[in-house]
């Protein structure tokens, strides 16, 4: 028997099928994998591979790089708040990446320069708001008495992780590079809060700094977060600040450093043109990005539109062959 035609009408029903539609008319979505990805918390970033975000920031980009597939929101360079210094590099973002496997939420945040060392007062701190899906219920204050909020229609926020690198545990040590677990405490280096401002506990949770790569790496448990995502539905909406940090851990103490009469956020991820200033001046940070995930198939991105007709193509190609063989018989 002559399987030609059955091979034909075959990818013509594949070329005429409805494509999947990814989730909330996503075609980016990041599916996360079973394996652990290979990715060592210590705040040396070249596990996650160079992007060059020249001519694409501000930006939010999905890319894989060394097999890592990861969200990249690129930050113009230069356009920190400069209250404390001018130039103020090490509260200037230039990178914010998140990843993910089966177990963990990773991310990596990149400034222009750490000019210090870890637990020096001043240094970089970062705050990272987590909404789960759109959630309208939640917190609208970042943490550290930054006196800055969220979108609060569209971002409240359930979980916040926070790095402070001025942690006095580390103070005149001379450290550059520090790896540490979940704190308990305001002024510790990393610790993570829900909505409520209660401490989560996460003994696999896991921060990594190094200023000589001016980078801080995290990874958290999605139980500690509220859960792995499920289906192909699902997305993480992130607000975050820079500010410069302090810290008195010996007291339960710790923020940001205090601007009289403003929000103390350096930074931020916003698309407002310009200074930061721009998006901070009413003390709310109204933009924020949705990172979507994926868990089960099918496997994002969808094709391009060009591969029905080319399918098409293909299988009008290969029946017309087909006829003119019969015919020749």
């Amino acid at each position: 028997m002559n399987k030609l035609p059955l091979l034909v009408l075959l990818v013509v029903i594949l070329a005429l099928a409805p494509l999947p539609t990814p989730a909330h008319g996503q075609t980016n979505v990041l599916q996360i994998r079973s394996q652990t990805l290979p990715i060592t918390i210590d705040g040396n970033p070249s596990e996650w591979g160079a992007y060059d975000c020249t001519g694409k920031a501000p930006g939010l980009y999905l890319a894989t790089i060394n097999n890592i597939p990861q969200w990249i929101w690129c930050d113009p360079e230069g356009d920190e708040r400069t209250n404390f210094a001018n130039p103020d590099p090490r509260v200037d973002l230039l990178q914010f990446r998140v990843t993910a496997d089966e177990n963990y939420l990773y991310g990596l945040v990149i400034v222009k320069n750490m000019t210090f060392n870890i637990g020096d007062d001043g240094g970089t701190f970062v705050a990272i708001t987590i909404n789960r899906n759109g959630s309208t219920s939640g917190e609208v204050w970042f943490a550290g008495e930054s006196k800055t909020k969220v979108n609060y229609t569209k971002a409240v926020w359930q979980y916040q992780v926070v790095i402070n690198l001025a942690d006095s545990r580390y103070r005149d040590q001379g450290k550059t590079q520090v790896t540490d677990n979940l704190t308990a405490n305001w002024g510790g280096i990393y610790y993570i809060v829900n909505s409520s401002w209660s401490f989560q506990s996460d003994t696999d949770a896991l921060m990594g700094a190094d200023v000589s790569y001016s980078a801080i790496e995290f990874r958290v448990k999605w139980s500690t977060i509220g859960g792995p995502p499920s289906g192909d539905s699902f997305f993480l909406r992130m607000e975050l600040i820079t500010a410069r940090g302090w810290s008195n851990y010996a007291n339960n103490g710790g923020g940001t450093w205090d601007i009289p009469n403003a929000s103390n956020a350096l930074d931020c991820i916003t698309d407002v043109p310009g200074n930061t200033w721009n998006e901070v001046q009413d003390g709310v940070v109204d933009y924020y990005i949705d990172l979507y995930f994926a868990t089960t198939p099918p496997y994002y991105p969808v094709p391009e539109p060009i591969t029905v007709p080319l399918l098409v193509a293909v299988a009008v190609v290969g029946f017309v062959f087909y006829l003119f063989k019969v015919r020749r018989r």
